[in-house]
């Protein structure tokens, strides 16, 4: 094998890989409203609200929650109508409200409101209206917030932490209003699902912070926010998979901070303890994503060696944990190629000996 003769080839050290996120819709019952194909120009397609005895709150939160369906099942065209709908239909209804000179509209409306401008500002590409939506959706949220009182719910302060952590993240700022926001939100989640919100909320800052779009001091305080998150966690739940893999992600993104432009490491000793410590959060992990985590976390440190042998039992831990997750279906091309190009030189290394 290659690393016993000083003579032999070095190995070509892998490009670590990044992490990986992906966005996650509740999924609600839709109620009401009616869908209607103005399709002369898609960009005006509307969704009109049934205007019978129904409660017309109840009517626009079943189009909000239809665009996330459709946001979540990939159809993209469908939920954008459903997101102009909702705005032009909350629009109409606070012009409504504003003429007649009736009492407050009710918090949720404003929540609904500044929800799905928030998604019209994801879903856009151009820069200029992001920014417009993001501040109309920062508006109106702060509305369902004033109005709520003391008693401001959860959902209100994590779409506050989401609107702000974008604007942070537009404005490469610093993240002290979303954090507040969401601290806020981790109090007021109710018990019974908690963890499941809180590992929500640490997986969005995880991945903002892995995306570069902030200040260093930024994304290190999200790192360091999700990693207490779940180390709080997983005092009460230890065998909590999600819980692991939350941590180890965190532990990795802030090893990967150490990396600078040259892909040189300011401390080595700390960067590979943070990295072993991710390893062995997820020793136990049954899940695909966890060994796939694993693997990847296993190339970071291969990458990490001085010595070719040490490097080569890294690289041989992350092929198995790779094949571990591909027992269970299938695996991402990449470690796929990883795993080939891998044996392929191990067998061509053995040839040459």
């Amino acid at each position: 094998m290659a690393g016993e003769d000083s003579s032999a080839p070095k190995r070509k050290r892998p490009m670590g890989l990044k992490a990986r996120s992906s966005k996650k819709a509740n999924a609600v019952t839709s109620a009401g409203a009616q869908e209607v194909a103005d399709f002369a120009d898609e960009t005006t397609a509307t969704v009109m609200l049934r205007g019978d005895d129904t409660n017309e709150i109840d009517e626009l939160e079943g189009i909000f929650t239809s665009a996330l369906e459709a946001l979540g099942e990939g159809e993209d065209e469908r939920a954008l109508t459903l997101l102009r709908g909702t705005v032009h239909e909350s629009d109409r209804l606070l012009r409504l409200h504003d003429t007649n000179g009736e009492g407050e509209l009710e918090p949720r409306f404003y929540y609904i409101y500044g929800s799905a401008l928030f998604s019209l500002a994801e879903a856009s590409q151009d820069i200029k209206d992001r920014g417009v939506y993001l501040e109309l959706a920062l508006h109106r949220l702060e509305q369902a917030r004033e109005k709520m009182g003391d008693g401001v719910e959860a959902r209100v302060w994590m779409a506050l932490a989401k609107v702000k952590l974008e604007i942070a993240a537009e404005a490469a700022s610093d993240v002290d209003a979303a954090m507040q926001a969401l601290d806020q939100a981790v109090k007021a989640f109710g018990a019974n699902d908690e963890a499941a919100q809180v590992l929500e909320a640490a997986d969005l800052v995880l991945s903002l912070a892995d995306s570069q779009r902030l200040p260093v001091c930024a994304s290190s305080r999200l790192i360091a926010w999700g990693m207490a998150q779940a180390r709080r966690l997983l005092q009460t739940q230890p065998d909590s998979d999600e819980c692991q893999c939350i941590l180890a992600r965190a532990l990795w993104l802030q090893a990967s901070a150490m990396i600078n432009d040259d892909d040189e490491i300011s401390d080595t000793l700390v960067f590979a303890k943070l990295l072993t410590e991710a390893v062995e959060v997820l020793e136990k992990t049954e899940s695909s994503d966890g060994l796939v985590l694993r693997g990847e976390i296993e190339i970071n440190l291969g990458n990490a060696q001085d010595e070719e042998l040490d490097m080569e039992q890294w690289y041989t831990k992350a092929v198995a944990s790779f094949r571990r997750a591909q027992e269970m279906g299938e695996l991402p091309e990449q470690f796929v190629q990883f795993i080939d190009d891998f044996e392929n030189e191990s067998d061509s290394d053995e040839s040459d000996e």
